[in-house]
């Protein structure tokens, strides 16, 4: 039997061997789930804690982004809204109307005799009542209100309209408010202002129609001065006038009727002439000279800023051409409409003028404004980066004025900032005007980037930017914009030298 027992012995050795083994491995897979519970604790704190990061990084960029669209949307000088940010109310108000029957009126309003405060006690003067200006109508209109400064001296209300609201009542309101003499300096400022309203759905179907029969309504007023006009169907006539205003436009384009008016850019420290910026010019057969404002918003509705802009590279550049090979001028500069880049082929368009022109492409600049790389930046840079690869310069038109993102200066093709004149009027009198002046021209420098002010009037202002690091500028010192004739005796050369 002593078989039988040394084999029972090794058996429970075996056992206890296969115990002590299972023990060791329940010991271990109890100590690594200790370890793995810890380890998913820990991941599960720093999941929330990540969490929590990520929430609060989204709320900061949530807030960074409306306070930037904010800053885009609101006029620098006035702090009411802008163009862009009244053109999205008006988007908002005519869907809200439509959705549950509001029924919303459309002030425009213009300042009358505002151009006499400038000349006589200058654009400072003129900025003050224009900012105080803009205080009487926010408290006017009240709360409900979007009051938006369009530019210069024109604004906008939108309000809303109950039926029983007297609208011109709350117009004549306006205009005895603005009308009070602001005192400025020992001075007092003094202007009156012109209304005209259109109500929807009343009298438009359309934001586009609202505003027209607003600026119809506004003419009317106009004519009158320091009146408040509700548009009436019996305008009629204001409106085929417009329309055949437009028509008239159009043919105006085809005939080459449109005229490029120069105006000098100069060089601060040597006062020669190294550019021009060509400026569209409409000479009516029966109104006469029209600004502007009276055409550049009908090409706008009528998509012809892309004609408007071709009729002017076709009289505009074999002017400069030949101002350029008289060794008279450097550069000629020309605005892009933001509304050219909807299209998608504003560069395909330059480049095949360019070849069109046999004109240097070194030679030309474009000037764009934010509200270019405010609509849609991604296909404004695709359009920019192919206009500069092919050599034409880039600007940035109206700098300082608007949401001014520096960013804008990394991400895109700009050699070119042109300073607005706001940002540049007091640099003679203001030592805050400048020391951000200066930090401008500082990061221009490290970018290398050119720059151009604008609205230079006086010997004082153009010594201070010279100074400071600006060269070149442009302004009615130097000269206003003026026909080819007279900008070539402005450069020496005879006005009827035949165009090579």
């Amino acid at each position: 039997m002593p078989d039988a027992d040394e084999r029972v012995r090794r058996l429970e050795r075996r056992i206890a061997r296969e115990r002590s083994a299972r023990a060791e491995a329940e010991a271990l897979l109890e100590a690594k789930s200790r370890e793995l519970y810890d380890l998913n604790q820990q991941l599960g704190r720093f999941a929330a804690e990540l969490e929590g990061r990520v929430e609060e990084r989204t709320r900061e960029l949530a807030c960074a982004r409306e306070h930037a669209l904010e800053l885009a949307e609101r006029d620098q000088l006035t702090g009411l809204a802008n163009r862009t940010r009244f053109t999205r109310a008006l988007e908002e108000s005519i869907v809200a109307s439509r959705r549950d029957g509001r029924r919303f009126a459309l002030f425009l309003l213009d300042l009358d005799r505002f151009k006499d405060i400038n000349d006589s006690l200058g654009h400072e003067a003129g900025d003050v009542f224009l900012q105080r200006t803009a205080r009487r109508l926010r408290l006017i209109f009240g709360r409900d209100a979007v009051v938006a400064r369009l530019g210069g001296d024109e604004f906008a209300a939108l309000l809303p309209a109950r039926p029983e609201t007297d609208l011109v009542r709350i117009g004549e309101s306006v205009i005895r408010a603005v009308r009070r003499p602001l005192p400025h300096r020992g001075r007092s400022l003094e202007a009156s202002c012109s209304i005209g309203i259109a109500v929807f759905p009343e009298d438009a179907r359309s934001g586009s129609d609202l505003q027209r029969f607003a600026d119809i309504a506004l003419y009317r007023s106009k004519a009158s001065r320091g009146v408040a006009t509700r548009f009436d169907p019996a305008m009629s006539r204001a409106i085929e006038a417009r329309h055949a205003l437009g028509s008239d436009f159009v043919q105006a384009i085809r005939d080459g009727g449109i005229e490029p008016w120069f105006q000098p850019i100069v060089d601060g420290a040597s006062c020669r002439t190294v550019g021009v910026e060509a400026l569209a010019r409409w000479t009516h057969p029966t109104l006469g000279f029209l600004s502007p404002a009276a055409f550049l918003g009908l090409a706008e509705e009528r998509g012809l800023m892309h004609d408007l802009f071709a009729a002017m590279m076709r009289r505009a550049c074999p002017l400069a051409r030949t101002w350029i090979r008289a060794g008279r001028l450097d550069y000629l500069s020309i605005n892009l409409s933001p509304s050219q880049f909807k299209l998608g082929s504003v560069a395909d368009d330059v480049i095949a003028l360019l070849a069109e022109l046999d004109f240097p492409p070194q030679a030309l600049t474009v000037e764009v404004t934010e509200e270019v790389l405010l609509n849609d930046l991604a296909r404004a840079r695709v359009q920019l980066e192919r206009l500069a690869a092919h050599g034409v310069r880039i600007a940035l038109d109206d700098f300082g004025i608007g949401y001014s993102n520096i960013g804008y200066l990394r991400q895109l093709p700009i050699q070119t900032l042109k300073l607005d004149r706001l940002l540049t009027q007091d640099v003679a009198t203001e030592h805050k005007a400048r020391s951000i002046l200066s930090a401008i021209v500082q990061i221009a420098r490290a970018l290398d980037l050119h720059m151009v002010s604008e609205g230079v009037e006086d010997s004082s202002q153009a010594l201070w930017l010279t100074h400071l690091g600006c060269r070149s500028l442009q302004g009615y010192l130097f000269g206003r914009p003026m026909p080819a004739d007279a900008f070539a005796t402005h450069l020496g050369l005879d006005p009827l030298r035949r165009i090579a």
